[in-house]
């Protein structure tokens, strides 16, 4: 059994968690009966295979917990639990943090020093995250921060390294390619334009191939109506590999479609 740090007794039973409150949120309201509960079993399936350790005397509510849970099946619900088998743990933070990193700039200069972060993952290694910012994931704004480190994992399943090209058959290697290149000089244009606050989609998606990926998919799944009218083959690239239609959901709902920011 899995000893849970932030408690003294063994933890419930994952069918004993809030499952029909942590599912009223936004993000999740478009998706029909027999989508809800086989959302639910998977997140069960998270919570037993994956240690969520929380930092800094962040205290953990099992509301909590099960909405991570919840955001983290989201991605692999038509893709199967064993798609999040490259990470055991989840690092919990109350809020952004800072971390030392080294990077390089635009003529080839490497840097280093404290970084503020709100996610982090790498190939076998533990998903990083923060409260705040998973709070703000469960709305259709467009950004989920879950998901973003999710698709980073994902992508990371092709050949071990985040490319923005999660495995997906050889033949579609390169349209998806050029397309998903398409979109970051587009949004890159668009930047360049109207700068990173008037762009229609976060600016971080022209930065390069694997966060473009992770942030069009954090779109893909928080607001469909967005991605699909921007990039309608980034879209449908995007349903054929996770095997959803968000926006197709929102359809047969009948929600109101969201009216995101960047």
């Amino acid at each position: 059994m899995i000893k849970w740090p932030w408690r003294t007794q063994p933890p419930s039973a994952p069918d004993n968690y809030p499952w029909r409150e942590a599912a009223t949120i936004p993000l999740l309201a478009a998706l029909s009966d027999d989508e809800q509960r086989r959302l639910s079993a998977m997140a069960q399936q998270v919570i037993r295979l994956k240690r969520l350790v929380p930092l800094q005397g962040l205290p953990v509510t099992p509301l909590m917990e099960a909405r991570i849970a919840l955001l983290f099946a989201l991605p692999v619900l038509e893709l199967g639990i064993d798609w999040l088998d490259g990470f055991h743990e989840i690092l919990l933070y109350p809020e952004p943090y800072l971390l030392h990193e080294e990077w390089e700039d635009d003529i080839g200069l490497v840097h280093s020093g404290p970084a503020v972060q709100a996610g982090q993952c790498s190939l076998q290694g533990p998903v990083l995250l923060n409260w705040l910012d998973v709070r703000d994931s469960f709305d259709r704004s467009g950004y989920n921060l879950i998901i973003h480190e999710t698709a980073h994992k994902l992508d990371m399943r092709n050949a071990g390294i985040a490319n923005g090209i999660p495995p997906i058959p050889l033949r579609e290697v390169a349209a998806w390619e050029h397309d998903l290149h398409a979109a970051m000089t587009a949004i890159q244009e668009e930047v360049e334009l109207l700068g990173e606050e008037g762009a229609s989609l976060d600016a971080y998606a022209a930065s390069e191939p694997a966060e473009c990926f992770a942030v069009l998919s954090e779109y893909f799944f928080s607001a469909p109506e967005l991605l699909a009218g921007r990039f309608p083959a980034v879209y449908r690239h995007f349903v054929r590999f996770y095997r959803q239609d968000p926006l197709q959901r929102l359809y047969d709902s009948g929600l109101r479609f969201s009216t995101p920011q960047a």
